[in-house]
C-alpha cells in the first residue's frame, strides 16, 4: 500500500515538474498583429479602409497569412494580395478595403482578422460603425436592443420592432420620445432631427440599454 502511494506521489510531482517547465521554456510568440485605424465608420453603400500591421518580435522572420475570419452581413473585405504569405522581417503594413451594401444594417460590428505563421495563429478585431440614413430598424429581441449602439445622419427615422413575446418599450434618458409598450411585432417610429447623442432603455427591463448617435 505503502509503495502504490509513493509511486502516487512520483506521478504527480512529475506530472507537475513537466508543466512547470513547458510554461516557464514555452517559446512566446515571434510576431505581433495590430490595425491602424482600430475604429473605422463610414455609410450605408460607402467604402473605407484600414492596415493590419505585422511586427517581428525577438529578431524571428516570419511567413505569416491573414484572412478574414468574421464579417457582418453585407460588408465585403479584401486583404491585399489575399492568399499569399508574408515574410515578416520589419514591420509590415498590408491594407484591407471595406465595401459596404446600401441594404447593410447600421450599428457598430467587429470585423475579425487571423494571423497565421506555420500555426502560430493571432487573431484581432477591427471595429466597424456603419452609419444608418434615411430609414434604419432596431429589433428588440431576447431581451436586448439590436444594434444596441447606432450611429445615423440627422434625418434618419429609427424603427423599433420589437419580436419578443414580452413587451418592451423604448424610451429617451431625456424624455425626447417613448415607445410605450410594445407588445410582440408591434412598432414604433421615431424621426431625429437634431444632432446629438440619445441613450434609452426599457422600463419594465431596465437592464436593457441603447444609444443612438445622430451626425450630420
Amino acid at each position: 500500500m505503502q509503495n502504490r502511494i509513493m509511486y502516487l506521489n512520483i506521478m504527480i510531482m512529475l506530472v507537475l515538474n513537466i508543466g512547470v517547465g513547458y510554461f516557464a521554456f514555452k517559446e512566446p510568440p515571434d510576431y505581433n498583429v495590430s490595425t491602424i485605424p482600430n475604429l473605422i465608420s463610414t455609410d450605408q453603400g460607402g467604402f473605407a479602409n484600414f492596415k493590419v500591421t505585422l511586427s517581428p518580435i525577438r529578431g524571428f522572420d516570419s511567413q505569416v497569412t491573414l484572412r478574414i475570419a468574421e464579417i457582418p452581413n453585407g460588408v465585403q473585405a479584401t486583404i491585399d494580395n489575399n492568399n499569399t504569405k508574408w515574410l515578416v522581417k520589419e514591420d509590415v503594413e498590408v491594407p484591407v478595403n471595406i465595401k459596404i451594401d446600401p441594404t447593410a444594417p447600421a450599428g457598430l460590428y467587429i470585423i475579425l482578422i487571423e494571423a497565421n505563421s506555420g500555426g502560430l495563429v493571432h487573431t484581432i478585431e477591427e471595429k466597424l460603425n456603419i452609419i444608418g440614413k434615411g430609414k434604419v430598424t432596431v429589433l428588440i429581441e431576447n431581451f436586448w436592443f439590436y444594434p444596441d449602439n447606432l450611429t445615423i445622419r440627422k434625418g434618419t427615422e429609427v424603427t423599433w420592432i420589437n419580436k419578443d413575446p414580452t413587451g418592451h418599450t423604448a424610451t429617451s434618458d431625456q424624455g425626447v420620445f417613448d415607445s410605450k409598450l410594445l407588445r410582440e411585432n408591434q412598432q414604433f417610429t421615431y424621426l431625429f432631427d437634431k444632432e446629438g447623442t440619445y441613450g434609452y432603455y426599457c422600463i419594465p427591463h431596465p437592464q436593457m440599454v441603447g444609444a443612438v448617435k445622430i451626425v450630420e
